[in-house]
């Protein structure tokens, strides 16, 4: 005898199960389309001892593909649970729910979501602009005291002064390069708070 559909008490579920015997995956689902009773219905279903673990993984799959905090919250509470280690993939889940979440949803979602990046990439830029920063800045101080040293050996007549005067351009060319590094890292800050 075979057994007719469990018959499920949210709207996605009703609507895309075919095959009662694997669970089927889910269009993205509207958030509008399910009510905190849904949600409570879908929690009950997860923390229940008496659910199967197809209509788990029928819930699970629900909740994945609803871009809401509530669903990831619950994902989250039932993957830390005792059944959660019944579905293999819950991870997964939870990671394209946390995925979908974020993805933006409108034109002004997409241009705040573009402008983190703008901010992230001005961050890592300059960043890694006060490294070089703090590196000149070291060899420059490393260079004065060499060259402090060139010049007590032309004074004693040992080097010519040539050899001070073209060791003091490089230092010129360091100081140059902070002050460049200085104005770029100014500038990049500026941008980001903005």
């Amino acid at each position: 005898m075979a057994m007719a559909p469990v018959a499920s008490p949210y709207p996605a579920a009703r609507a895309s199960i075919e095959d009662p015997a694997m669970t089927a995956h889910l269009p993205i689902q509207e958030p509008d389309d399910y009510s905190p009773t849904d949600l409570m219905r879908m929690a009950e279903v997860l923390f229940s001892a008496l659910t199967s673990v197809e209509e788990l993984e029928r819930t699970c799959m629900t909740l994945a593909h609803l871009p809401t905090e509530d669903a990831q919250d619950l994902l989250a509470r039932f993957r830390d649970s005792p059944r959660g280690r019944e579905i293999g993939w819950l991870q997964c889940a939870i990671d394209e729910e946390t995925f979908h979440f974020l993805i933006p949803q409108n034109a002004i979602e997409e241009r705040e979501y573009l402008t983190l990046e703008v901010i992230e990439e001005l961050i890592e830029e300059a960043c890694d602009l006060e490294v070089e920063l703090g590196q000149t800045r070291t060899a420059r101080d490393k260079a004065e005291i060499r060259l402090s040293a060139l010049r007590t050996l032309a004074d004693a007549k040992r080097i010519h002064q040539a050899e001070v005067e073209g060791f003091r351009g490089g230092i010129l060319c360091d100081t140059n390069r902070i002050e460049e590094l200085e104005q770029e890292i100014e500038l990049k800050e500026a941008m980001i708070e903005q």
